[in-house]
C-alpha cells in the first residue's frame, strides 16, 4: 500500500458502515436562501387565496344590465365576478375597472373583453368624491 491509488475495500466498508452518518436532506437545507423561501411562501399564499375565492350572489340579467348602464352613465368603476373557472377548477380573478365600451353581447373593461353571459355578479366600486371619475 505504497501508492495513493491503492485502497483497502475493508477499511472503506468499515468507515461507511460504522463511522459515516449521512444526514440525508439535512445537508441540503442550508442551500435554501431567504429569497427561495419567500418566493415559495408567496406562491403558496397565492394558491391558497385562489382556492378561497367564492362567488357573490348570482344576479339576474336585468340587474346586471342595470348596473352596467349605471356604471357607464356615472363613469364608475365596477367589479365583475365571472362564472367561468380556471383549468384547475378555481374561480377566475374578478375583473375591475371602468367600462370603456361595449359591442354585441360584450363589455370592455380596461381593454379586457367580458361576455355579458359570463357575468355571475357585477357591482359598482364606490370611490371617494372627486377621485378618479371622468366627467360625463
Amino acid at each position: 500500500m505504497n501508492k495513493i491509488t491503492d485502497v483497502d475495500a475493508n477499511l472503506i466498508n468499515q468507515f461507511l458502515k460504522y463511522d459515516y452518518h449521512d444526514r440525508g436532506m439535512m445537508k441540503w437545507q442550508g442551500f435554501y436562501l431567504s429569497d427561495h423561501t419567500s418566493a415559495r411562501t408567496k406562491k403558496l399564499n397565492e394558491e391558497t387565496r385562489k382556492q378561497k375565492l367564492t362567488h357573490d350572489i348570482k344576479m339576474n340579467d336585468t340587474k346586471i344590465a342595470e348596473v352596467i348602464n349605471l356604471a357607464i352613465i356615472k363613469s364608475t368603476p365596477v367589479t365583475v365576478d365571472l362564472t367561468n373557472k380556471n383549468l384547475d377548477d378555481t374561480l377566475l380573478e374578478p375583473v375591475q375597472g371602468l367600462i370603456n365600451g361595449w359591442y354585441e353581447d360584450n363589455i370592455i373593461i380596461n381593454n379586457i373583453t367580458v361576455k355579458i353571459n359570463d357575468i355571475h355578479a357585477i357591482s359598482l366600486i364606490h370611490m371617494p368624491k372627486g377621485e378618479g371619475r371622468r366627467s360625463v
